[in-house]
């Protein structure tokens, strides 16, 4: 644990509290926090006594000439597992600030005490994510691998359902909605692993027992997708895979990763196995798509107008009057487009093969432009 660090965090927070003086004191006697700055670095010779004595000791006026570094007030050793890790001083005269040191130790150990299970929770969670890493990148298992999952306690060969989640924001996540995440799943879903995938990204590795039937499963994520949402203020997006053995633990990312993919443009939940023409369009390479694009709606491109028309068209089902009132037209005038659509592509709309092929090229031309 970083004392020095700790110690200028919990100055900040007492400052909001009390108008007095406070100062923390290491070992070595040396003010290493302080509400005022000029005293940080300094000697204190009364902390030494408070560290050798282990109880409070009060610091008079007349004790401020025969001391070094002191100032009248109060000290107090402040303890962490029945070993004292420093002393924390409230200046003043001792019988006015006496009323604060006793809250002020007690806020101290408690702040410590919180700021090591943070610590201690930080690290295990890293540990977890390089492991996590880890087995993203294997192919297959080998022996170290199997010890370092027998020591985080996780058994890597059953089966599990991988759920990646992205924050809709170029900005680094906040540690306080990565603990919301870690605390939120280990009380819902205690089998459940997830750590943080990147910046702004998570991966959730659902476990057997909660793999639940499909509607059960909606509802667990869309609680999480909320909690998420409320705690960082960003909209989150979720792709989920089939469930899969933990060493296809690749091959289920991937189909979480493609899910997610489609998921992002309406910050929704999209489950893999609910994919159908998005998988063979996964596949396709991007010169193919471009290809595709070149021979079919090529001159609708700059036609903006002309695109929108064709998409709502298919949004609408084919639908005439849906499709004219959704784009606020006469029905005069949508006749007019698709008209206009089939000079430019030599494709009829109307037409069975020419509509899946204007179809194919819209879907094509959105994957390609992502």
């Amino acid at each position: 644990m970083q004392l020095s660090a700790v110690a200028e965090k919990l100055v900040q927070e007492v400052r909001k509290l009390i108008d007095e003086e406070i100062i923390i004191i290491d070992h070595a006697g040396t003010i290493i926090a302080s509400t005022d700055d000029s005293r940080i670095g300094s000697y204190h010779e009364g902390a030494i006594h408070a560290f050798e004595n282990r109880e409070k000791l009060i610091i008079n006026k007349q004790d401020e000439r025969s001391w070094k570094g002191v100032k009248a007030g109060i000290n107090l050793p402040i303890f962490f597992n029945q070993e004292a890790v420093c002393v924390i001083g409230i200046t003043g005269d001792p019988e006015l600030v006496s009323p604060y040191a006793e809250l002020l130790k007690k806020m101290t150990e408690m702040f410590i005490q919180e700021s090591y299970h943070l610590e201690q929770e930080e690290s295990q969670s890293r540990l977890r994510e390089f492991f996590v890493f880890e087995w993203h990148q294997l192919q297959t298992f080998h022996e170290p691998f199997l010890q370092k999952a027998k020591l985080l306690g996780i058994d890597v060969h059953v089966e599990r359902t991988i759920i990646l989640g992205e924050f809709k924001t170029e900005k680094v996540i906040e540690p306080h909605v990565w603990r919301a995440l870690q605390i939120y799943v280990r009380q819902q879903h205690p089998l459940d692993i997830v750590v943080r995938w990147g910046r702004n990204q998570f991966v959730l590795l659902s476990a057997p027992d909660f793999i639940e039937s499909r509607d059960q499963q909606f509802i667990k994520l869309r609680k999480l997708q909320r909690k998420l949402e409320d705690s960082s203020g960003f909209k989150v997006s979720v792709g989920v895979s089939s469930p899969m053995s933990g060493s296809a633990f690749r091959k289920a990312f991937f189909k979480a990763e493609r899910s997610l993919k489609i998921a992002i443009p309406s910050a929704g939940i999209v489950f893999d196995e609910d994919l159908k023409l998005e998988v063979l369009l996964d596949e396709v390479t991007v010169e193919t798509r471009g290809e595709y694009v070149a021979r079919t709606i090529e001159e609708l491109l700059p036609h903006e107008e002309l695109l929108k028309t064709l998409s709502i068209y298919f949004a609408c089902d084919l639908s005439m009057k849906d499709t004219a009132a959704a784009l606020h037209i006469h029905i005069n005038t949508l006749h007019y487009r698709l008209k206009r659509i089939e000079d430019l592509t030599e494709l009829n709309p109307r037409k069975l093969a020419d509509l899946v092929t204007l179809y194919l090229a819209l879907r094509v031309l959105d994957k390609h432009t992502d």
